[in-house]
């Protein structure tokens, strides 16, 4: 089998513009760890991650650029190797495991070389091992990531019990989603949903003017930090239990807040806050790998003075509208937009705030237990501030679990040149008081909210 060529889907070409832009940004590399306790067959996840490799053509691509643009190169099936790094004679193996961890994310992972995934075994204990997981988003996001956790435990589970896993083939490889992405964006639909933004966006500032610590410069280093806090379970469960009363979404009632927090702090009553959407509305991309998810540009109107419940009715109307027309390319949007360009700057999604409750069934691997924490920091960031909520509660299929899992966990990237660590901690830690506060009185007009002391 040889190579074959096919063009780069809509939001591979903008990372791929923006790294050439600034080589050697780490910005858009993932990483995740997955810790597996138990009578771990490592022949097993070998040959499930070699079978993962066969049957996505989008884990063996490449790109590099071509007579007529960027393409992406397919290269035929490969084995995988699985370093293992045995750390059970380390005096502390967590903390070697974490060094390890650090070393392995702070590595660049060549665009145009396999492999754009990589995986490395750390062995802490006889029953205890930390799979890392490196990625680069080309040829990732955060619903294929699910996707390859599911497929990852299906196919270990057949080589452990030497039964046959009960995959089907993928319907639909990257590659041919993007060639028909490409002919999409030429027709009628891609058209309606263009005229849609340009009217939704119009008048809206394309650039919101947050108070930094330090000031701007023309030049992103994309230095960044991700600490994580989380809304304990009994709040979050206030917060359901608002957007049920307000038959809103739960995204919507913290974006909401989330809203209100910005408003305080730059003082704007209409601005936009950008979020990542699937962009998988066509049922044959629910189980494919590869780069999909769209930035979308919501429009936070807070205009009059509204109170919390008007302006979840507002957020809603912006979710829903955006959720219909997802999947024209946010490049498109900005370029017919037109706003005025700002070196370093990045219009309409400057602050980003992100649900990450793409369906994830539990994990289960014979004789083994797995916790999986995604998103690890690899020191960067991709924007001044962006926000990734994991409703934990909301991600399982079953929609119900213990206690602890009604939690909702925060991860708060920040660009490191722009705001100090105290800052982003007191902005999280507004956040939570601001959704204890209109959760108590949804009724209150935001100025009302605002003016409370145990919000400021």
């Amino acid at each position: 089998m040889s190579d074959r060529h096919a063009p780069l889907s809509c939001s591979q070409e903008r990372l791929w513009f923006v790294e050439r832009l600034n080589p050697g940004i780490r910005a858009y590399q993932f990483q995740a760890r997955i810790d597996l306790t138990g009578a771990l067959d490592i022949a097993a996840l070998t040959r499930a991650l070699s079978d993962i490799v066969r049957r996505h053509e989008i884990c063996r691509t490449t790109f590099t650029d071509g007579p007529t643009g960027p393409r992406q190169l397919v290269h035929p099936p490969h084995p995988v190797e699985l370093p293992v790094d045995d750390l059970r004679g380390a005096a502390d193996p967590e903390a070697a495991a974490r060094a390890a961890i650090e070393a392995a994310i702070a590595t660049d992972l060549p665009v145009d070389r396999l492999p754009l995934v990589r995986w490395r075994l750390l062995r802490l204990a006889d029953d205890r091992y930390v799979l890392l997981h490196l990625e680069h988003h080309l040829i990732h996001d955060g619903w294929a990531f699910n996707v390859f956790i599911e497929e990852l435990s299906a196919l270990y589970a057949a080589h452990a019990t030497a039964g046959p896993p009960q995959l089907p083939e993928p319907s639909l490889q990257f590659a041919d989603f993007a060639a028909r992405q490409r002919a999409w964006l030429d027709g009628p639909e891609a058209e309606a949903q263009l005229a849609y933004w340009k009217r939704q966006l119009r008048g809206v500032p394309p650039y919101l003017d947050l108070p930094t610590d330090r000031p701007r410069t023309p030049k992103r280093r994309f230095l960044g930090a991700a600490p994580r806090f989380t809304v304990p379970a009994h709040l979050a469960d206030r917060v359901r239990a608002l957007a049920r009363q307000q038959r809103v979404s739960l995204f919507t009632v913290m974006l909401a807040a989330f809203e209100v927090l910005l408003h305080d702090w730059s003082g704007r009553d209409d601005f936009c806050v950008a979020s990542g959407m699937a962009a998988r509305s066509r049922t044959e991309t629910h189980r494919m790998l590869g780069m999909v998810v769209n930035t979308v540009a919501l429009r936070a109107d807070l205009r009059g003075d509204p109170t919390f419940a008007e302006l979840l009715g507002r957020v809603r109307d912006a979710a829903f509208g955006a959720l219909a027309h997802q999947e024209i390319p946010f490049d498109r949007v900005v370029a017919a937009l037109r706003p005025p360009r700002v070196p370093g700057r990045q219009p309409f999604s400057e602050v980003l705030f992100s649900f990450h409750d793409a369906p994830l069934r539990p994990v289960r691997m014979p004789a083994v237990t797995a916790t999986v924490t995604p998103g690890l920091t690899n020191g960067s960031a991709k924007a001044d501030l962006n926000i990734i909520a994991i409703p934990h509660a909301e991600q399982t299929a079953a929609r119900r679990g213990p206690r602890e899992d009604r939690a909702v966990e925060f991860i708060w990237e920040y660009d490191r040149d722009l705001f100090d660590d105290t800052t982003i901690a007191r902005a999280a830690e507004r956040y939570e008081r601001l959704l204890e506060a209109v959760t108590a009185r949804p009724q209150a007009r935001v100025s009302a909210v605002m003016a409370q002391k145990a919000v400021k």
